[in-house]
C-alpha cells in the first residue's frame, strides 16, 4: 500500500475516491523552494497531488521556504517528524535533499525537478522533458504567426 502511495504522490496524479477516509497511515510532507506555494508551477501542482492523496487517507503536510536558508532546517524538521516521505519540489532543493537522504538512508525522499547521478538509492528524481515540449510549441508558434515574431520566457534567471 504504502509503495502505492509513494508512486501517486511522485507524479502527483491521485485521484479521489468516494469510499469514507480512514485515519492516516501515510505522511507525506512537501518542502516548496523559495517561490512558495502559490507559484502557478511545480510548487503548487506537488502541493495538489498531496491534497489530493488525503481523500485517500494520506496525512499531507508542507513546510513553505521563504529563503534559501530555510531548506536545511524545513527537511530536518520533516525527518524528525518521521514522514513516510519527504517531497522536496525544486533543483535549488538539490544539495539540502541530498545531504539529508545521505544522512538518513532509512527516509524516503522525493525531488521534483532534480535527479541525481549516481542515483541515491532512497530518493526519486523527477525530471521532465520540457526542453521537447518546449521545441514543439516554438515549432507550432513559428509556423502560425503573422509577424514572424515568436517569444518566449522562462523559470528563473540562471547564469
Amino acid at each position: 500500500m504504502k509503495k502505492l502511495i509513494f508512486a501517486l504522490l511522485a507524479t502527483a496524479a491521485a485521484t479521489a475516491v468516494s469510499a469514507p477516509v480512514q485515519a492516516a497511515d501515510f505522511k507525506a510532507c512537501q518542502i516548496t523552494d523559495t517561490g512558495g506555494v502559490d507559484d502557478k508551477g511545480f510548487n503548487q501542482t506537488a502541493w495538489k497531488g498531496v491534497q489530493d492523496a488525503q481523500s485517500m487517507g494520506v496525512e499531507g503536510k508542507l513546510l513553505e521556504s521563504k529563503a534559501e536558508t530555510d531548506y536545511v532546517p524545513n527537511i530536518n524538521s520533516f525527518v524528525a517528524e518521521k514522514c513516510d516521505i519527504i517531497i522536496t519540489v525544486g533543483f535549488l532543493l538539490g544539495d539540502a535533499t541530498k545531504a539529508a537522504a545521505e544522512a538518513n538512508p532509512d527516509v524516503k525522499f522525493s525531488i521534483v525537478d532534480f535527479a541525481y547521478d549516481p542515483v541515491l538509492p532512497n530518493v526519486l528524481g523527477q525530471v521532465y522533458a520540457t526542453d521537447e515540449a518546449a521545441f514543439l510549441a516554438g515549432y507550432l508558434s513559428a509556423g502560425v504567426s503573422k509577424t514572424g515574431i515568436v517569444g518566449t520566457f522562462g523559470g528563473i534567471n540562471i547564469p
